[in-house]
């Protein structure tokens, strides 16, 4: 199946469940607005990180007066008009979107300009409990992830050594809302050495990257979890020959070139684990919504089963989502080689050899706004623009 967008997906199952018209849509922070409170008090044992309750309560005050708000007003025909300020939360759908629009773009600008590779680090179901005990081993994903590509790059480059750039985003979930913790990776399919010359990078090996990885991670977990652990980690160096599982395939159908592909791996950095779009009903204090499964990914259409529909109670619904929100100014997404700060050196000796340009922007909420509706909020209904007047205070 190829990259699609919410509403496709949507408007897909629809079809396969031979439905005209969807259930008025329920957003998660409707869902929020009416059982978080009674989550909280029916839970209260309940471990819950106080990262997650800053997150849930700014999302639920996001551009509400709450958050305060800026006033504009025509200086034409008087016309006036407030904007409430964004949450900037990592649990809010509709500030995550802005954020991925944001840096999906930043990202676009400082890719080589040469085709790149989508691979994916995966580990065993056995080894999840571990990064849920203890949130701070996702560090070891990326770690590992870095060391295995720097293996692979001294496999390339013993003598003149040259350095691809990579970007690791960390995804903590599955297609379900379980707890998956993976790395999508996007490297350049091109290698640069310190005086900026090009080298293409067109093989990866696979036993290379699965037995790197698998070796470069379960060291890290025995050096933190300790002797406890080594029975574990023989029994997988037993069972999984091969090592760990990694997707890296030389071409990948689903994305026309790397901007979709970008967009594709950063679209859940800044909002909740699941979009919205999936939600089909809110009914009795049970959610039920769907989620295409990974097995139908390379299948047919015919041999596909479609999707599958999922009822559960809220607050299990509620507990799937909050686990997957990252700890305070924790980073999911992570550059690497010559896309590090370091890195970016190679990048300007490159520049001068080619015609290579590097450019760094950010959207503002009016651009993005632009963007998606190509309607500027900011020109009034005259023909004239809004002038800023004042903001409100803040109330946190």
């Amino acid at each position: 199946m190829g990259l699609v967008s919410d509403s496709a997906l949507v408007n897909e199952y629809m079809k396969h469940c031979n439905l005209n018209v969807r259930t008025k849509g329920y957003t998660i922070k409707d869902i929020f607005k009416d059982y978080w409170e009674d989550f909280l008090n029916d839970h209260p044992h309940l471990n819950i990180r106080d990262t997650v309750h800053l997150n849930v309560n700014r999302m639920l005050k996001c551009q509400t007066p709450k958050l305060g708000y800026s006033f504009y007003e025509c200086p034409n025909c008087g016309f006036e008009h407030k904007s409430y300020n964004t949450c900037k939360s990592r649990f809010c759908n509709s500030c995550g979107v802005k954020y991925a629009h944001a840096r999906s773009h930043a990202v676009t600008k400082i890719l080589l300009p040469c085709s790149h590779r989508h691979i994916t680090f995966t580990i065993p179901d056995s080894l999840r409990h571990y990064f849920r005990e203890n949130r701070k081993r996702l560090l070891y994903l990326f770690e590992a992830v870095n060391m295995t590509l720097k293996h692979l790059f001294k496999k390339h480059s013993k003598s003149l050594r040259y350095q691809a750039g990579y970007i690791l985003v960390l995804h903590t979930f599955g297609r379900a809302l379980n707890l998956n913790p993976h790395i999508h990776c996007l490297i350049s399919e091109g290698m640069v050495d310190i005086k900026g010359r090009f080298k293409p990078l067109k093989y990866f090996s696979y036993p290379l990257l699965r037995k790197a990885f698998m070796k470069c991670l379960l060291d890290l977990l025995h050096q933190d979890i300790g002797p406890s652990f080594y029975k574990e980690k023989s029994d997988l160096y037993t069972a999984l020959d091969d090592g760990f599982y990694v997707h890296a395939p030389s071409s990948d159908s689903n994305f026309k070139d790397a901007t979709e592909l970008v967009k594709y791996i950063l679209r859940y950095t800044g909002r909740p684990a699941m979009a919205q779009s999936r939600i089909i009903e809110v009914k009795d204090d049970f959610v039920t919504y769907f989620y295409e499964p990974h097995e139908d990914d390379h299948l047919p259409d015919d041999k596909r089963t479609g999707p599958i529909e999922v009822k559960e109670h809220v607050y299990e619904f509620i507990k799937k989502l909050i686990i997957h929100i990252p700890d305070y100014q924790f980073k999911m997404i992570r550059y690497y080689g010559l896309y590090s700060a370091k890195g970016m050196m190679r990048l300007s000796n490159y520049q001068r050899k080619s015609s290579y340009l590097k450019h760094t922007s950010t959207f503002k909420w009016r651009s993005l706004l632009y963007l998606s509706f190509k309607y500027d909020i900011l020109k009034c209904r005259c023909g004239y623009y809004l002038k800023f007047i004042r903001e409100s205070s803040y109330f946190p």
